[in-house]
């Protein structure tokens, strides 16, 4: 898979929207802050679809990955031209056995971790946090933001504090 993939997360109180650049995207960040919130929304959306209340739109399948069985090279090579959302708790992530198999894999990965990832190659402009943008009384919608968590030090001074 190349390119830039646009997903958008939609619930009627919630909305996530992001676009996907690479083949790995890691999702950082407190509590409380949402990342778990859009991985159980794509997972109820997966197994329900429009009947959870969530829409997904994307031009490719995301997919939400939760290894139970401990065969998770097994069922993650049946995935394809997908973006792969793996929450934390997820011990395999951090292996060379994860880095090996998703190097000559298809699909994109977005990877929601507290920890680093020393054996994956991530660039730092796919380094995500989540913050929420307007109010929280109902009906209004809350709005979910993926912001870079390192900036383009490349750009210099005048564009400090600029979400790139």
């Amino acid at each position: 898979m190349k390119g830039s993939h646009k997903v958008i997360v939609e619930t009627e109180r919630m909305r996530y929207t992001f676009t996907i650049r690479r083949n790995i995207t890691v999702i950082l960040g407190d509590s409380a802050t949402g990342k778990t919130t859009l991985v159980e929304f794509l997972n109820m959306y997966s197994r329900r679809g429009e009947g959870s209340g969530v829409s997904v739109q994307s031009d490719v399948s995301c997919v939400v990955f939760n290894d139970v069985s401990g065969q998770w090279q097994t069922i993650l090579s049946g995935i394809t031209h997908s973006i792969v959302f793996i929450d934390e708790g997820q011990p395999f992530i951090f292996s060379k056995e994860f880095a090996e198999a998703i190097r000559g894999s298809d699909n994109y990965y977005v990877l929601i971790t507290r920890r680093p990832l020393h054996n994956l190659p991530y660039s730092t402009k796919e380094i995500y946090g989540i913050r929420t943008t307007g109010k929280y009384h109902f009906p209004e919608k809350v709005y979910q933001e993926f912001y870079p968590v390192y900036e383009d030090v490349s750009k210099g001074p005048s564009d400090a504090g600029t979400i790139l």
